[in-house]
């Protein structure tokens, strides 16, 4: 393999996953000249959750969500949004095609062979911000990057495998971090680049308490486009403006500094019809997801808003394969055929959303098989066959049913919907369920522990073809709720993480989804659902996008500019 280069906006689809085919490619919107000043009032696809931690030596997924502080290697590059050509909507919390990157932190980056390294030329010219009691004003260099990686590897929670591909890190001169490999990883955009826990701390922050980091919120800095001042659990969190922060966007040929706006507020709002009353009354500018339930009440009582919709996050429930009865998979087939998929689909999502979108997304083209293409033995699990199921529960050894425990998060309207079904279809096959109502801290937490019950009800982001196949379904992951463990899928996903050809490659995940799907069947496989947004048109410069990462807003609201005239004459406050 030759070693070749990436620039900023320039990215091949070598870094790992082929890429999606772009959607039909429209001319750029008109843009104007941006106002500074103001505040946005957001309510997050996440508005129902308080920060889980502010630490991220503790691997905590939600850490990228609340971390607006903090900046990565590299971020999806919004001009391929609906800002720009329109190739990417920017709604997935976790995959950015290849194609769509830039540069963030590392200004270019390149792979390099004799040895395998990644090479990475930082940004000059970025700050640290001087926070008291914490550090000074410094130039971010190579050796923050190298200290980042290296610290965050010895947490006692790190994801396992997670950065095993890299041998070490190196500083090579101020403006150069590079990764020394053990091996390819094909996967390696999403671990290093713009995913789960790679944002970039000051070492200053990672070496408090002798390298277990704090979660003192008030200890938090970053280069990244605001500054976190305040957080009151169960009501606000509060970014300034990072006067230091280095970003400019270009409007019609003038560069302009980020981020436009003085200060972002999350609302953190578990009710459903509060965080409704919230966006009709202006108290928030934006409510990035509800359910349909609300959309045309929302519609109907101001009409003036900008409403879109999205397909939402994949819904499961999990079954512990490693204890009886789901340790026998007739047993686990028999679960899903007791459900009706398309009734739910029908009547819970208003007929709004996917059957089939997980383990891969329908998003995927390159990756996912239709339905009406899988092979007749998964078919028949997206079917309703209650009798059938009844027949494969007494040859596994339950003719008179069973019961068993779902835990599920009152944090999920969905989940509470879902349960009331569930309750419904099992009966039906003998089956009793226990309802295990959990909220949401204690719900994670006992993810994969001894207790956790022998069904797990969750909803995820729909993540990447590796992701998914990685970390709900490689024996021993932390998000691998099924306990699922199988020696085929261990060896071939490692096989196929560590191959640089995309046609082999990509062949053998969409096997390995298919597989997972008709034939280990670890889980019971639910509907998407359809997802609701909405914004005020006096919210300018904003197109509905939710993240340039994994879960990474920073850099979409710092575009945000609030017209202050168009939100008075709608009648709304300042």
């Amino acid at each position: 393999m030759e070693s070749w280069k990436i620039a900023t906006a320039s990215v091949v689809g070598a870094i790992g996953l082929s890429l999606v085919a772009a959607d039909s490619i429209q001319a750029a919107p008109e843009r104007e000249q941006p106002r500074y000043g103001g505040t946005v009032n957001v309510l997050t696809r996440l508005a129902a959750l308080n920060a889980l931690s502010f630490n991220q030596y503790n691997f905590v997924w939600k850490t990228n969500h609340d971390a607006l502080f903090l900046e990565y290697l590299a971020k999806g590059d919004l001009d391929f949004g609906p800002r720009g050509t329109d190739e990417n909507s920017f709604k997935s919390l976790s995959y950015i095609p290849d194609k769509h990157l830039t540069g963030e932190l590392a200004e270019s980056w390149s792979v390099e062979e004799d040895p395998w390294r990644l090479v990475f030329n930082i940004r000059r010219g970025v700050f640290w911000p001087a926070k008291e009691g914490v550090m000074k004003r410094r130039e971010l260099v190579a050796e923050d990057i190298v200290f980042n990686y290296t610290h965050m590897k010895t947490s006692p929670r790190a994801i396992p495998t997670w950065w095993d591909f890299i041998k070490e890190w190196k500083a090579e001169d101020k403006y150069t971090a590079v990764a020394y490999l053990n091996e390819w990883n094909a996967n390696f955009g999403y671990r290093l680049l713009w995913g789960y826990f790679s944002g970039i701390a000051p070492p200053e922050v990672l070496r408090m308490n002798d390298g277990k980091g704090s979660d003192d919120w008030r200890l938090k800095t970053g280069t990244g486009p605001y500054k976190l001042v305040d957080v009151r659990p169960d009501d606000i969190q509060v970014y300034d403006r990072n006067d230091e922060y280095w970003d400019k966007e270009v409007i019609n040929g003038v560069a302009y500094d980020l981020p436009y706006n003085d200060r972002v507020v999350y609302h953190i709002m578990a009710d459903e019809s509060a965080q409704i009353a919230a966006i009709r009354t202006c108290k928030v500018d934006i409510l990035e997801a509800f359910r349909w339930q609300f959309a045309d009440r929302l519609r109907r009582s101001a009409p003036e808003l900008i409403v879109q919709s999205y397909l939402g996050n994949p819904a499961y429930l999990a079954l512990r394969n490693d204890k009886p009865p789901f340790d026998d998979v007739r047993v686990r087939r028999a679960m899903n055929l007791a459900i009706n998929q398309q009734e739910i689909l029908d009547t819970l999502l208003n007929g709004e959303g996917e059957i089939l979108n997980y383990p891969f997304s329908v998003r995927w083209p390159d990756y996912y098989t239709p339905l009406d293409e899988l092979p007749p033995e998964a078919r028949e699990l997206f079917e309703y066959h209650p009798e059938r199921a009844k027949q494969l529960l007494a040859e596994a050894g339950y003719p008179d049913g069973f019961e068993f425990d779902i835990m599920f998060t009152t944090a999920s309207p969905y989940h509470l919907d879902l349960m009331a079904m569930f309750e419904a279809y099992y009966q039906r096959i003998g089956v009793k369920v226990i309802a295990k109502p959990m909220d949401y801290s204690a719900y994670r937490a006992a993810m994969r522990e001894p207790e956790q019950a022998l069904g797990y009800l969750a909803n995820t982001d729909e993540g990447n073809p590796f992701q998914v196949l990685r970390s709900r379904f490689v024996t021993g992951q932390t998000w691998n709720p099924a306990f699922h463990s199988d020696t085929w899928h261990d060896e071939t996903f490692f096989k196929a993480i560590s191959m640089e050809g995309a046609e082999q490659r990509d062949a053998l995940l969409r096997e390995m989804n298919v597989r997972l799907i008709g034939e280990r069947v670890p889980y019971v496989w639910l509907p998407t659902p359809t997802m609701y947004e909405a914004w005020w048109p006096y919210v300018k410069n904003y197109w509905g996008e939710h993240s340039v990462g994994t879960q990474d807003p920073g850099p979409i609201y710092a575009r945000i500019w609030i017209d202050e005239d168009l939100k008075r004459e709608m009648g709304c406050r300042s």
